[in-house]
């Protein structure tokens, strides 16, 4: 009997029988008349669609068809990689395993991902995971093989389709509550910036109704954070962010992709964040099955929250990230090893302060190190190295510091607090107000708001404590160096390194260019999002080379994206009447405000480079 199971797992025949036998279970039955109540449709034409909608989605996994994803696609999609995982937390995860269900979310920033923590997986003795995708991933041979591998392929576009996401949340609650591992995307694409993209609630909701409806006792949420070195695939993903033009993916793609994997390109980093019980989360906030759709809602949004915060907190800082970093403080201009060494070392010591987890980038703290990590920018082209002189020097290589702040982004939320807290002292310290301490509240917290949909931030109270702690980092003595602007000037000029200048420039440079164009449209005009991020696009071109705005890698469709679900969430999109108008201009006015400071922060750090004693400007002979 196993051995025929096998062979029909194995065939084409197994999704529409395995269909077929679930459409008949008292729980799809049940859902099917409920169906066919709501729609107004007969049972019998709501089954047949529903049991073509599973057809869609199931899938059975057979040995052959997993070898041939374990020793093929798997090896050629992950040879560009030494794989970094956390064994310690890894064992934890599979003794939890043995009695509860576990949900991987992974960061999502490689078509690799689900080929590094299936290798992963299999390496280490762990459960499989049956991997949600979406459908443009079906093709041959592809599909097929994922598919009877434990792959579910799922419509990346489900609109109002009430069947399809009925059977699809039964299909779910059916796996779970069969004990079966899930893993899934939170963030619905790979991101484009190197960052979090914002989480997409739909399928953790259909666990909360797995376990509201008795079906599954808990599930585990495990936090995934999936980190490189570097990626071939950046660079065509930042051509996409330019022209808004994907490829399709098919055979072709597939061969292609294959092929650049060929290359070595560094590490793949796995860790994983504090596991989460979704039953215990649901408990403690006083679950009801019978609760408001609104207060479910809020609740799966918490949730992914906490997730995405995990994640972030799993996170380490690579070697090429602090690298890159260190460039991009200095725009065009290229520094030599020693200046690139010194801008690193106080950020090593504020990771080391602040204990967050590293990889390896210890290293940098000895020229050695540094050379090495740029050694390997070099290699990708995504620094340039002039060593005609007297003696090399290093820069982002023209039209790659979007790659290069992709690489950066991956450590950049270790430090969006930090680059707030100096914002927000510069700007209350060059306002005039009588009351500093009030003033430089009010700009933490317009800060947070304004990048609400780039960043995971804590509540207004933890947040206050993040300041708190990162201001006793800054100065131990800030408490008595902020009462006069002139102190807290002075205290951000003696700090031995400024971030804000860094790493806010991009986003806020974004979010300038959105305000602006939204502005410039009349209050009745319609937005329609693709068109409007092609006109900030070619704006932003046109600021860009007017210098109005400094940064390349500010134009993404993604901050764009971000920006406009901000002005949304103020009230700024929908047509209005003239008052709208006022409101749009005076978004424009507070992101230009927010640019023009980050700029004149920045010129504290230009600070003279000491030029050479004469013995070292010396020629070897």
């Amino acid at each position: 009997m196993n051995l025929l199971r096998e062979l029909i797992d194995s065939t084409p025949l197994s999704p529409p029988l395995t269909a077929r036998r679930l459409i008949r279970e008292p729980r799809f039955q049940a859902e099917i008349g409920a169906l066919a109540d709501q729609l107004g449709q007969p049972v019998d034409s709501v089954a047949r669609e529903a049991e073509a909608r599973l057809r869609e989605m199931v899938s059975m996994p057979a040995s052959s068809w997993t070898w041939l994803w374990d020793h093929a696609m798997g090896p050629a999609h992950t040879r560009a990689f030494t794989v970094d995982v956390d064994t310690a937390a890894l064992a934890r995860l599979k003794a939890l395993n043995q009695q509860h269900a576990l949900v991987f979310l992974p960061s999502h920033r490689s078509y690799a991902d689900v080929f590094v923590t299936s290798k992963i997986m299999v390496e280490h003795g762990a459960r499989r995971t049956r991997v949600l995708g979406g459908d443009n991933l079906r093709f041959f041979p592809l599909g097929p093989i994922a598919r009877h591998s434990g792959g579910l392929f799922i419509r990346r576009k489900i609109g109002n389709d009430t069947i399809y996401k009925a059977m699809l949340r039964e299909y779910l609650t059916h796996l779970v509550a069969s004990g079966e591992n899930l893993e899934w995307y939170m963030e619905g694409g790979r991101s484009r910036t190197g960052k979090l993209r914002p989480p997409m609630y739909g399928l953790l909701s259909y666990l909360v109704h797995a376990i509201r409806s008795g079906a599954a006792r808990d599930v585990i949420l495990v936090p995934t954070s999936i980190c490189y070195d570097q990626l071939h695939e950046v660079r065509a993903m930042m051509e996409q962010e330019s022209s808004g033009v994907k490829p399709k993916e098919g055979l072709p793609w597939l061969i292609d992709y294959a092929r650049i994997q060929g290359t070595w390109i560094g590490h793949v980093h796995v860790r994983f964040g504090a596991p989460m019980s979704l039953a215990e989360r649901l408990a403690q906030a006083g679950d009801d099955r019978d609760q408001a759709p609104k207060e479910t809602k809020f609740l799966v949004e918490k949730t992914a929250f906490e997730v995405f915060k995990r994640i972030n907190l799993a996170t380490p800082v690579t070697t090429q990230a602090l690298a890159t970093l260190a460039l991009l403080t200095s725009g065009d201009r290229a520094l030599t090893l020693d200046e690139v060494h010194r801008r690193t070392v106080p950020l090593l010591d504020y990771l080391r302060a602040r204990s967050v987890p590293v990889s390896q980038v210890e290293t940098l703290r000895h020229h050695e190190g540094v050379l090495d990590t740029l050694a390997t920018l070099v290699d990708t082209d995504v620094v340039e190295r002039f060593r005609d002189g007297a003696e090399p020097v290093y820069r982002i290589a023209p039209g790659q510091h979007a790659v290069a702040a992709y690489y950066r982004n991956s450590a950049v939320h270790w430090f969006i607090n930090r680059a707030i807290l100096e914002l927000a002292m510069w700007k209350a310290a060059r306002s005039g107000a009588d009351d500093l301490v009030k003033a430089g509240k009010q700009e933490t917290l317009a800060l947070r708001d304004l990048l609400k949909f780039e960043f995971i931030f804590s509540d207004r109270a933890g947040f206050r404590d993040e300041l708190l702690s990162e201001s006793d980092l800054f100065d131990p003595d800030w408490r008595e160096r902020i009462a006069t602007a002139e102190r807290r000037l002075a205290m951000i000029a003696e700090a031995p390194f400024l971030i804000a200048p860094t790493v806010l420039p991009t986003f806020l440079e974004a979010y300038f260019v959105v305000a602006d164009r939204l502005a410039a449209l009349a209050p009745a005009a319609e937005v329609r999002d693709a068109a409007f991020i092609d006109r900030c696009m070619a704006v932003g071109r046109q600021y860009l080379l007017q210098r109005r705005i400094l940064h390349p890698e500010c134009l993404s469709r993604e901050l764009f994206a971000n920006a406009l679900k901000l002005a949304a969430n103020r009230g700024l999109v929908a047509p209005g009447d003239a008052g709208l108008a006022l409101r749009r201009a005076a978004f424009a006015r507070e992101c230009e405000s927010h640019v023009r400071a980050v700029n004149a922060l920045g010129e504290l750090r230009q600070r003279p480079v000491p030029l050479p004693t004469p013995e070292a400007r010396l020629e070897p002979a």
